[in-house]
């Protein structure tokens, strides 16, 4: 595999990196919108006495999210026809999306958010608030790993995903918080 640094700056791979990543994006950003109930940690503790996960992880939340991803995908396989040419040519390029597929990123994304909220317990950040990277490509390197295992994945999505990723989080936060359906605008 070659790897090629002014691939990056193509526009053809920031669409390629976008289209894939799309239904991870939305599962991530969807799923504050339902209140689980059921905690995945059952509201245990570690052997540090601090929460394995916090209230915040629940089976619903995991459930509806990767169930969001394989919506996603579906809808862009129905829109694929009436994209433009060089659009839908470049989404082709990388794979036909599939419910699978979705269904992956959408839960790749959300385990990323889990093991990420493990770790950010363990040293102490208390849910919602701010992590450096682990709060912006936590879901992105989830996703990604789940992905993987239908298809290849390129470098440089890798390395764009991983830089326009917190930009864009932080935007979609903002947002969120504006909304109020975050508490934290970051």
């Amino acid at each position: 595999m070659s790897f090629d640094i002014f691939a990056i700056f193509n526009i053809f791979v920031l669409v390629e990196a976008i289209w894939l990543i799309l239904p991870a994006y939305t599962a991530n950003g969807l799923v504050p919108f339902f209140k689980g109930k059921r905690p995945i940690d059952g509201n245990r503790k570690f052997i540090d006495g601090k929460p394995i996960l916090g209230p915040g992880k629940t089976w619903e939340g995991l459930i509806y999210g990767s169930i969001i991803g394989a919506v996603i995908a579906f809808i862009q396989l129905l829109a694929l026809p009436y994209l433009p040419f060089e659009f839908s040519s470049v989404a082709l390029s990388i794979v036909p999306m599939s419910l699978l597929l979705g269904f992956l990123l959408g839960f790749g994304a959300l385990f990323g958010d889990i093991v990420a909220s493990f770790f950010k317990r363990r040293i102490g950040i208390k849910r919602g608030h701010a992590a450096p990277i682990l709060d912006q490509d936590d879901f992105i390197i989830g996703a990604l790993l789940f992905a993987s295992l239908l298809i290849a994945i390129k470098i440089e999505w890798v390395i764009l995903l991983l830089v326009i990723t917190p930009l864009l989080h932080l935007l979609a936060n903002m947002i969120g918080y504006l909304i109020k359906v975050k508490k934290q605008p970051y």
